[in-house]
């Protein structure tokens, strides 16, 4: 699922989160690894979006979109 590092010590992969109705899918590189139901804390989440970190990651995001 997750690429590991090549010998120039990069990966890349693809993240997504998908929103229905009643569910949130968390995907990396097109296959969902967690799941958890649109309520609580996550039921109101249209139109919202935002990134977390490890202080320790070189990340570059290319491509953000918000898509229907």
């Amino acid at each position: 699922m997750v690429k590991t590092p090549d010998a120039t010590g990069t990966s890349t992969n693809s993240l997504e989160v998908r929103v229905t109705a009643n569910k949130i899918d968390y995907a990396v590189n097109g296959a969902v690894v967690h799941s958890t139901p649109k309520t609580g804390l996550t039921a109101k989440t249209d139109g919202i979006y935002g990134m977390r970190v490890n202080h320790q990651l070189e990340v570059r995001v290319d491509s953000l979109a918000l898509s229907k």
